[in-house]
C-alpha cells in the first residue's frame, strides 16, 4: 500500500514540474489569410501523438513545452471560428489535424525553428491530406512566431484545399438527394428465366421443373423480380440506377400432366400476371419516392419488401378463391380482374 502511495506523489510532482515548463499559445485574434467561399470547417479532431502540445523549445538543454490554449484542435476551431467568415450554407468540411510539431532551438543569439504540418479534409469517406513544412530563424520571441505561422498556415491549407476542392468536388455526393432511376427489363441472358410479356405467354413445355406428387397443387409457377443495381456520382449527386425484371424460372416451375384441367394452364399464367403488375406497381413507387444519401438504401428496402408482401397475399387470395384454378366461375373473375390490373399499370 505504501508503494503504491509513492507513486501516486511521484506521478504528481512530476506533472507539476511538466505544468511549469508549459509555454501557452492563445493564436492571435487577426483576420485570416483566406476565406474559403465553397466551404466551412464544420468541426475539427486532432489525431496528433500528443493532443496538448505542438512542440519543444531547447534554450541551452532546458527543454521546455508549447501547447495551444484549450488544446490544439478546440483552439484551432475557435480561431477560425473568430476569424475567418464562416458561410454555414455552403458544404461543410471535418479537419483533421493529423500532425503540428514545431522544434525550437537556441543557436547563439538566435531561435532557429522548424515547423512540419499535415492536415486532412474530410467528406463522408472522402480524404484529402495536406503536408507543408518551414523552417527560420528570429531574434524575437520564438512563441510569437510559432503562433504567426500556425495561422498562416491555417491559411494556406484552407487554400490548397478550396483549389483542389473547386476542381474535384462533382465527384463527392456532396447533394442530400439521391436521383434513383428505375427501370423495367424486357430481357434477360440468365439460363431458364423467361422475361414477362405479353406477346409471350406460357406454355406447358415452359414448365419443366420436377412434378411434385404429394402436394394439393396441380402446378407450381415460380416467378419474382431480378434486381441489379449501380450507382455514381454525377455533378455532386448520388445517382442510383436499378434494373427490375419480372421473371419465370423454367427450372423450379412444373406441371402434373396426370391431372390437367382445361383451366390449369391459364391459372398459371395469371399467378404469372400477378407478379408482373405488381412489379411495375413497384417500379411507379420508386420512381415517385424521394430518396437521401441516409434514406435510400433502407426506403428501397421497405418498398420491395412491400410490395413483395402485397404480391405474395394476392396469390394467396387468388388460389385460395379459384382453389387452384378448380372453379371456373371464379376462375374466369380472376382472369378478368388479373388482365385489366396488367393493363391499367401501364408498363407492358
Amino acid at each position: 500500500m505504501r508503494y503504491f502511495f509513492s507513486l501516486i506523489v511521484f506521478f504528481a510532482l512530476f506533472c507539476e514540474v511538466k505544468a511549469q515548463d508549459v509555454r501557452i499559445i492563445q493564436l492571435k485574434n487577426e483576420p485570416g489569410a483566406y476565406v474559403p467561399k465553397s466551404f466551412y470547417i464544420a468541426a475539427v479532431a486532432d489525431s496528433t501523438h500528443d493532443s496538448t502540445g505542438v512542440g519543444t523549445i531547447n534554450d541551452a538543454g532546458k527543454l521546455s513545452y508549447i501547447a495551444l490554449q484549450n488544446g490544439t484542435a478546440t483552439a484551432i476551431k475557435d480561431y477560425i471560428d473568430r476569424n475567418i467568415p464562416q458561410d454555414t450554407t455552403a458544404q461543410p468540411i471535418a479537419l483533421k489535424i493529423k500532425k503540428l510539431e514545431t522544434e525550437v532551438k537556441k543557436k547563439g543569439a538566435k531561435w532557429s525553428i522548424k515547423m512540419s504540418v499535415s492536415f486532412v479534409f474530410s467528406l463522408d469517406a472522402a480524404n484529402l491530406e495536406l503536408m507543408g513544412s518551414e523552417s527560420g530563424e528570429t531574434t524575437a520571441d520564438p512563441v510569437a512566431y510559432v503562433d504567426e505561422h500556425i495561422r498562416r498556415t491555417i491559411g494556406k491549407e484552407l487554400e490548397q484545399f478550396e483549389k483542389w476542392w473547386l476542381q474535384n468536388k462533382d465527384k463527392f455526393a456532396t447533394s442530400a438527394l439521391v436521383k434513383v432511376n428505375v427501370t423495367l427489363s424486357k430481357t434477360t441472358d440468365k439460363k431458364n428465366i423467361i422475361v414477362y410479356s405479353l406477346r409471350r405467354p406460357l406454355k406447358q413445355e415452359d414448365f419443366q421443373g420436377k412434378v411434385q406428387k404429394d402436394v394439393q397443387e396441380k402446378a407450381m409457377t415460380a416467378s419474382g423480380n431480378f434486381f441489379a443495381s449501380s450507382s455514381e456520382v454525377q455533378k455532386g449527386q448520388t445517382v442510383f440506377n436499378v434494373a427490375v425484371t419480372p421473371y419465370f424460372d423454367r427450372s423450379e416451375s412444373w406441371f402434373n400432366t396426370d391431372n390437367s384441367n382445361p383451366y390449369l394452364l391459364a391459372h398459371e399464367q395469371a399467378h404469372f400476371d400477378i407478379t408482373a403488375f405488381k412489379t411495375c406497381e413497384l417500379v411507379t413507387a420508386i420512381s415517385k419516392a424521394t430518396f437521401t444519401k441516409d434514406n435510400y438504401a433502407a426506403l428501397f428496402e421497405q418498398l420491395r419488401k412491400q410490395y413483395l408482401e402485397e404480391g405474395n397475399a394476392e396469390q394467396d387470395a387468388y388460389d385460395t378463391e379459384t382453389k387452384h384454378g378448380t372453379i371456373p366461375e371464379q376462375q374466369q373473375s380472376w382472369q378478368d380482374k388479373i388482365s385489366k390490373r396488367v393493363k391499367e399499370v401501364g408498363c407492358y
